[in-house]
Protein backbone atom coordinates (compact mmCIF):
# COMPACT_ATOMS: atom_id res chain seq x y z
CA UNK A 1 0.00 0.00 0.00
CA UNK A 2 1.52 2.81 -1.21
CA UNK A 3 1.01 6.32 1.08
CA UNK A 4 -0.28 9.22 -0.63
CA UNK A 5 0.68 12.82 0.53
CA UNK A 6 -1.64 15.85 0.20
CA UNK A 7 -0.74 19.32 2.04
CA UNK A 8 -4.21 19.63 3.98
CA UNK A 9 -6.15 18.65 5.62
CA UNK A 10 -4.57 15.58 7.88
CA UNK A 11 -5.82 12.94 10.19
CA UNK A 12 -3.56 12.61 13.15
CA UNK A 13 -2.34 8.68 13.95
CA UNK A 14 -4.27 6.68 15.76
CA UNK A 15 -2.35 6.01 18.92
CA UNK A 16 -2.29 10.08 20.00
CA UNK A 17 -4.64 12.49 21.69
CA UNK A 18 -5.09 14.42 18.75
CA UNK A 19 -7.03 11.58 16.94
CA UNK A 20 -8.95 10.76 19.92
CA UNK A 21 -9.95 14.90 19.86
CA UNK A 22 -10.58 14.61 15.97
CA UNK A 23 -12.97 12.14 17.05
CA UNK A 24 -15.01 14.03 19.67
CA UNK A 25 -15.11 16.88 17.48
CA UNK A 26 -17.10 14.57 15.19
CA UNK A 27 -19.38 13.47 17.91
CA UNK A 28 -19.91 16.60 18.65
CA UNK A 29 -20.61 17.81 15.06
CA UNK A 30 -22.87 15.01 14.99
CA UNK A 31 -24.83 15.61 18.09
CA UNK A 32 -25.13 19.75 16.72
CA UNK A 33 -26.61 18.13 13.45
CA UNK A 34 -30.29 19.67 12.95
CA UNK A 35 -33.04 17.74 12.60
CA UNK A 36 -33.32 18.02 8.93
CA UNK A 37 -37.12 18.62 8.70
CA UNK A 38 -37.84 18.38 5.31
CA UNK A 39 -37.82 21.76 3.80
CA UNK A 40 -40.32 21.11 0.65
CA UNK A 41 -39.91 24.41 -0.37
CA UNK A 42 -36.35 24.75 -0.38
CA UNK A 43 -36.00 21.17 -1.92
CA UNK A 44 -39.18 21.30 -3.99
CA UNK A 45 -36.42 21.92 -7.38
CA UNK A 46 -34.11 19.09 -6.67
CA UNK A 47 -33.02 17.58 -8.71
CA UNK A 48 -33.18 18.08 -11.86
CA UNK A 49 -30.84 16.11 -13.74
CA UNK A 50 -28.68 13.05 -12.64
CA UNK A 51 -27.13 12.35 -9.51
CA UNK A 52 -23.80 10.88 -9.23
CA UNK A 53 -22.94 8.27 -6.45
CA UNK A 54 -19.37 8.12 -6.50
CA UNK A 55 -17.52 4.55 -5.14
CA UNK A 56 -14.07 4.39 -4.09
CA UNK A 57 -13.91 0.30 -4.74
CA UNK A 58 -13.61 -1.33 -8.09
CA UNK A 59 -17.12 -2.41 -9.94
CA UNK A 60 -18.35 -5.69 -8.22
CA UNK A 61 -17.41 -5.18 -4.77
CA UNK A 62 -19.83 -5.10 -1.85
CA UNK A 63 -19.49 -1.71 -2.02
CA UNK A 64 -20.48 -1.21 -5.50
CA UNK A 65 -23.32 -4.12 -5.23
CA UNK A 66 -24.62 -1.80 -2.31
CA UNK A 67 -24.61 1.37 -4.41
CA UNK A 68 -25.90 -0.13 -7.80
CA UNK A 69 -28.82 -1.79 -5.48
CA UNK A 70 -29.74 1.26 -3.58
CA UNK A 71 -29.61 3.50 -6.62
CA UNK A 72 -32.00 1.99 -8.91
CA UNK A 73 -34.40 2.33 -5.90
CA UNK A 74 -33.55 5.83 -5.06
CA UNK A 75 -33.65 6.85 -8.66
CA UNK A 76 -37.27 6.10 -8.95
CA UNK A 77 -38.23 8.29 -6.72
CA UNK A 78 -35.73 11.07 -7.38
CA UNK A 79 -37.21 11.02 -10.94
CA UNK A 80 -33.53 11.23 -12.05
CA UNK A 81 -31.31 8.70 -13.23
CA UNK A 82 -28.40 8.10 -10.57
CA UNK A 83 -24.50 7.38 -12.60
CA UNK A 84 -22.62 5.39 -9.99
CA UNK A 85 -19.01 6.25 -10.39
CA UNK A 86 -16.20 3.37 -9.46
CA UNK A 87 -12.83 5.35 -9.01
CA UNK A 88 -10.93 2.38 -7.04
CA UNK A 89 -7.39 2.67 -5.85
CA UNK A 90 -4.96 3.06 -2.44
CA UNK A 91 -7.50 2.15 0.27
CA UNK A 92 -10.70 4.39 -1.04
CA UNK A 93 -8.30 7.54 -0.58
CA UNK A 94 -8.41 8.17 -4.56
CA UNK A 95 -12.04 8.28 -5.18
CA UNK A 96 -13.09 9.53 -1.13
CA UNK A 97 -10.62 12.68 -2.24
CA UNK A 98 -12.27 12.93 -5.27
CA UNK A 99 -16.07 13.08 -3.65
CA UNK A 100 -14.55 15.66 -1.33
CA UNK A 101 -13.94 18.01 -3.84
CA UNK A 102 -16.96 17.35 -5.83
CA UNK A 103 -19.30 20.51 -6.37
CA UNK A 104 -21.73 20.83 -2.72
CA UNK A 105 -25.00 21.21 -4.81
CA UNK A 106 -26.69 17.99 -4.06
CA UNK A 107 -25.57 16.27 -7.00
CA UNK A 108 -22.62 14.24 -5.89
CA UNK A 109 -23.21 11.80 -2.89
CA UNK A 110 -20.02 9.02 -1.58
CA UNK A 111 -21.12 5.27 -0.73
CA UNK A 112 -18.21 5.41 2.31
CA UNK A 113 -17.23 2.49 4.28
CA UNK A 114 -15.50 1.52 7.55
CA UNK A 115 -12.17 1.97 4.92
CA UNK A 116 -12.67 5.52 4.16
CA UNK A 117 -14.00 6.84 7.20
CA UNK A 118 -12.76 4.66 9.96
CA UNK A 119 -9.92 2.92 9.10
CA UNK A 120 -7.88 5.19 6.70
CA UNK A 121 -7.39 7.79 9.62
CA UNK A 122 -5.01 5.46 11.58
CA UNK A 123 -3.51 3.61 7.81
CA UNK A 124 -2.10 6.43 6.97
CA UNK A 125 -0.42 9.61 8.37
CA UNK A 126 -2.02 12.13 5.85
CA UNK A 127 -4.55 11.52 4.01
CA UNK A 128 -6.02 13.41 0.42
CA UNK A 129 -9.15 14.11 2.23
CA UNK A 130 -10.48 14.91 5.97
CA UNK A 131 -13.79 12.44 6.63
CA UNK A 132 -14.92 14.85 9.35
CA UNK A 133 -14.16 18.21 7.45
CA UNK A 134 -15.22 17.23 4.41
CA UNK A 135 -18.39 15.16 4.51
CA UNK A 136 -21.50 15.74 5.59
CA UNK A 137 -23.29 12.20 7.07
CA UNK A 138 -26.51 11.43 4.68
CA UNK A 139 -27.33 7.37 6.21
CA UNK A 140 -25.73 4.15 7.43
CA UNK A 141 -26.61 1.58 4.73
CA UNK A 142 -25.21 -1.95 5.99
CA UNK A 143 -22.73 -4.38 7.90
CA UNK A 144 -20.90 -7.10 6.20
CA UNK A 145 -17.82 -9.54 7.58
CA UNK A 146 -15.11 -10.23 5.36
CA UNK A 147 -13.14 -14.18 4.70
CA UNK A 148 -10.62 -15.84 5.16
CA UNK A 149 -10.14 -17.32 1.71
CA UNK A 150 -7.25 -19.38 0.04
CA UNK A 151 -7.26 -21.77 -3.38
CA UNK A 152 -8.30 -25.02 -3.20
CA UNK A 153 -4.72 -26.55 -4.24
CA UNK A 154 -3.45 -24.70 -1.31
CA UNK A 155 -2.80 -27.83 1.21
CA UNK A 156 -5.12 -26.43 4.07
CA UNK A 157 -8.94 -26.42 4.93
CA UNK A 158 -8.19 -24.42 8.44
CA UNK A 159 -6.49 -21.47 9.35
CA UNK A 160 -4.10 -22.95 11.87
CA UNK A 161 -3.30 -25.70 8.82
CA UNK A 162 -2.51 -23.12 6.43
CA UNK A 163 -0.19 -20.98 8.72
CA UNK A 164 1.48 -24.30 9.18
CA UNK A 165 2.25 -24.66 5.26
CA UNK A 166 3.39 -21.00 5.04
CA UNK A 167 6.15 -22.00 7.77
CA UNK A 168 7.19 -24.51 5.54
CA UNK A 169 7.63 -21.99 2.71
CA UNK A 170 8.88 -18.90 3.79
CA UNK A 171 8.67 -15.87 1.32
CA UNK A 172 7.11 -18.09 -1.38
CA UNK A 173 3.59 -17.89 -0.62
CA UNK A 174 1.80 -14.23 -0.95
CA UNK A 175 -0.81 -12.58 0.57
CA UNK A 176 -3.36 -9.59 -1.21
CA UNK A 177 -5.22 -6.98 0.45
CA UNK A 178 -7.42 -3.96 -1.29
CA UNK A 179 -9.47 -2.44 1.48
CA UNK A 180 -9.26 -1.97 5.40
CA UNK A 181 -11.56 -5.38 5.26
CA UNK A 182 -8.79 -7.16 3.82
CA UNK A 183 -5.59 -5.89 4.97
CA UNK A 184 -6.08 -5.79 8.75
CA UNK A 185 -7.25 -8.98 9.07
CA UNK A 186 -4.49 -10.37 7.05
CA UNK A 187 -1.83 -8.40 8.88
CA UNK A 188 -3.60 -10.14 12.49
CA UNK A 189 -3.32 -13.42 10.64
CA UNK A 190 0.34 -13.36 9.60
CA UNK A 191 1.59 -11.37 12.60
CA UNK A 192 -0.33 -13.62 15.29
CA UNK A 193 1.48 -17.06 13.53
CA UNK A 194 5.04 -15.14 12.60
CA UNK A 195 4.63 -15.75 8.99
CA UNK A 196 6.90 -14.88 6.69
CA UNK A 197 4.40 -14.13 3.51
CA UNK A 198 5.01 -11.71 0.54
CA UNK A 199 2.23 -8.91 0.79
CA UNK A 200 0.67 -7.49 -2.72
CA UNK A 201 -1.59 -4.17 -2.57
CA UNK A 202 -4.18 -3.88 -4.88
CA UNK A 203 -6.70 -1.37 -6.25
CA UNK A 204 -9.66 -3.35 -4.01
CA UNK A 205 -11.04 -6.43 -3.51
CA UNK A 206 -11.88 -7.93 -6.74
CA UNK A 207 -8.36 -7.95 -8.36
CA UNK A 208 -7.09 -9.73 -5.19
CA UNK A 209 -9.46 -12.25 -5.99
CA UNK A 210 -8.85 -12.64 -9.49
CA UNK A 211 -5.43 -13.49 -8.66
CA UNK A 212 -6.34 -15.96 -6.15
CA UNK A 213 -8.60 -17.62 -7.84
CA UNK A 214 -5.30 -17.75 -10.66
CA UNK A 215 -3.20 -19.19 -8.00
CA UNK A 216 -0.95 -15.63 -8.12
CA UNK A 217 -1.67 -15.47 -4.52
CA UNK A 218 -2.50 -18.22 -1.94
CA UNK A 219 -4.48 -15.66 0.95
CA UNK A 220 -6.96 -12.95 0.85
CA UNK A 221 -9.70 -12.20 2.75
CA UNK A 222 -12.72 -10.46 0.83
CA UNK A 223 -16.32 -9.41 2.05
CA UNK A 224 -18.81 -11.86 2.10
CA UNK A 225 -20.80 -10.59 -0.44
CA UNK A 226 -17.91 -11.06 -2.95
CA UNK A 227 -16.74 -14.31 -1.56
CA UNK A 228 -19.32 -16.40 -1.25
CA UNK A 229 -19.94 -17.11 -4.96
CA UNK A 230 -16.65 -17.98 -5.38
CA UNK A 231 -16.64 -20.47 -2.00
CA UNK A 232 -19.99 -22.30 -3.29
CA UNK A 233 -18.67 -22.74 -6.72
CA UNK A 234 -15.48 -24.57 -5.50
CA UNK A 235 -13.68 -21.95 -6.82
CA UNK A 236 -11.30 -20.49 -3.29
CA UNK A 237 -11.21 -22.31 0.33
CA UNK A 238 -13.24 -20.28 3.05
CA UNK A 239 -11.41 -20.98 6.04
CA UNK A 240 -13.04 -18.10 8.56
CA UNK A 241 -15.03 -14.92 8.77
CA UNK A 242 -14.18 -11.90 10.81
CA UNK A 243 -17.41 -11.66 12.41
CA UNK A 244 -17.54 -13.07 16.08
CA UNK A 245 -19.81 -15.83 15.14
CA UNK A 246 -20.15 -18.13 12.24
CA UNK A 247 -22.40 -16.71 9.24
CA UNK A 248 -25.69 -18.53 8.47
CA UNK A 249 -24.24 -18.29 4.62
CA UNK A 250 -21.19 -20.44 5.56
CA UNK A 251 -22.33 -22.57 7.87
CA UNK A 252 -19.53 -24.70 9.43
CA UNK A 253 -16.99 -21.95 8.42
CA UNK A 254 -15.44 -20.85 11.86
CA UNK A 255 -14.82 -17.50 13.32
CA UNK A 256 -11.46 -16.05 13.32
CA UNK A 257 -11.48 -15.82 17.09
CA UNK A 258 -11.97 -19.64 17.43
CA UNK A 259 -8.16 -20.16 16.45
CA UNK A 260 -7.00 -18.28 14.16
CA UNK A 261 -6.37 -14.87 15.29
CA UNK A 262 -7.83 -15.25 19.19
CA UNK A 263 -9.50 -11.96 20.11
CA UNK A 264 -10.35 -10.94 16.39
CA UNK A 265 -13.09 -9.64 15.94
CA UNK A 266 -13.95 -7.11 12.69
CA UNK A 267 -17.40 -6.00 10.61
CA UNK A 268 -17.13 -3.97 7.33
CA UNK A 269 -19.91 -0.60 6.99
CA UNK A 270 -21.01 1.35 4.58
CA UNK A 271 -22.59 4.38 4.89
CA UNK A 272 -22.98 7.60 2.48
CA UNK A 273 -21.75 10.97 2.84
CA UNK A 274 -21.76 14.19 1.16
CA UNK A 275 -19.57 17.03 -0.12
CA UNK A 276 -19.44 19.35 3.03
CA UNK A 277 -22.19 22.38 2.49
CA UNK A 278 -24.79 20.24 0.51
CA UNK A 279 -27.70 21.93 1.64
CA UNK A 280 -29.73 20.80 4.36
CA UNK A 281 -32.91 20.12 2.58
CA UNK A 282 -31.10 17.84 0.20
CA UNK A 283 -29.66 15.97 2.66
CA UNK A 284 -33.17 15.41 4.58
CA UNK A 285 -34.64 14.46 1.43
CA UNK A 286 -31.63 11.82 0.20
CA UNK A 287 -31.82 10.23 3.91
CA UNK A 288 -35.71 9.94 3.35
CA UNK A 289 -34.99 8.19 0.63
CA UNK A 290 -32.01 5.83 0.89
CA UNK A 291 -34.09 4.52 4.16
CA UNK A 292 -37.16 4.19 2.31
CA UNK A 293 -34.94 2.01 0.10
CA UNK A 294 -33.40 0.16 2.87
CA UNK A 295 -37.15 -1.18 3.85
CA UNK A 296 -38.28 -2.12 0.37
CA UNK A 297 -38.82 -5.64 0.30
CA UNK A 298 -37.37 -5.60 -3.32
CA UNK A 299 -34.16 -3.95 -2.28
CA UNK A 300 -34.05 -6.13 0.31
CA UNK A 301 -34.49 -9.72 -1.55
CA UNK A 302 -31.56 -8.33 -4.31
CA UNK A 303 -29.16 -7.57 -1.42
CA UNK A 304 -29.78 -10.85 0.91
CA UNK A 305 -27.80 -12.77 -1.25
CA UNK A 306 -24.69 -10.66 -0.49
CA UNK A 307 -25.41 -11.33 3.86
CA UNK A 308 -25.56 -7.48 3.91
CA UNK A 309 -26.79 -6.48 7.53
CA UNK A 310 -29.39 -3.81 6.15
CA UNK A 311 -28.33 -0.72 9.17
CA UNK A 312 -30.29 2.56 8.01
CA UNK A 313 -29.63 5.96 10.30
CA UNK A 314 -30.41 9.50 10.69
CA UNK A 315 -27.43 11.91 9.86
CA UNK A 316 -26.83 12.11 13.27
CA UNK A 317 -26.59 8.73 14.28
CA UNK A 318 -24.13 7.86 11.37
CA UNK A 319 -22.05 10.70 12.86
CA UNK A 320 -21.81 9.50 16.45
CA UNK A 321 -21.27 5.48 14.99
CA UNK A 322 -18.52 6.68 12.81
CA UNK A 323 -16.39 8.66 15.55
CA UNK A 324 -16.56 5.31 17.65
CA UNK A 325 -16.02 3.41 14.59
CA UNK A 326 -12.71 5.52 14.29
CA UNK A 327 -11.28 4.43 17.98
CA UNK A 328 -12.27 0.82 17.62
CA UNK A 329 -10.26 0.71 13.93
CA UNK A 330 -7.53 2.33 15.23
CA UNK A 331 -7.19 -0.24 17.88
CA UNK A 332 -7.99 -2.68 15.16
CA UNK A 333 -4.82 -1.55 13.02
CA UNK A 334 -2.04 -1.42 15.93
CA UNK A 335 -3.00 -4.91 17.51
CA UNK A 336 -2.22 -6.32 13.98
CA UNK A 337 0.89 -4.15 13.98
CA UNK A 338 0.40 -2.61 11.25
CA UNK A 339 2.53 0.95 10.57
CA UNK A 340 0.79 3.73 9.37
CA UNK A 341 2.39 5.16 5.58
Amino acid sequence: MQAHQAASPTIPQASGRSLRRAVLMLGVAALALPAMAADKSAASSWPQRSLTWIVPFPAGSATDQMARVLAEQVSKAAGQAIVVDNKPGANGTLGTAHAAKAAADGYSFLIATSTTHAANASLYRRLPYDPIKDFTPVSRLAEIPFVMLTHPAVPADTPEKLAAHIKANPDKLAWGSGSSGSLIPGHAFVNAHKLQMIHVPYKGVQPAMTDALGGQIQLVFADLASATPQVKAGKLRALAVTSAKEHPMLPGVPPMNRGAVPGFEMTAWFAMYAPAGTPEPVLAKMNQWVRAALSDKTVQAKLAPGGFELTPSSPAELGLFAAKETLKWAKAVKSAGITPE
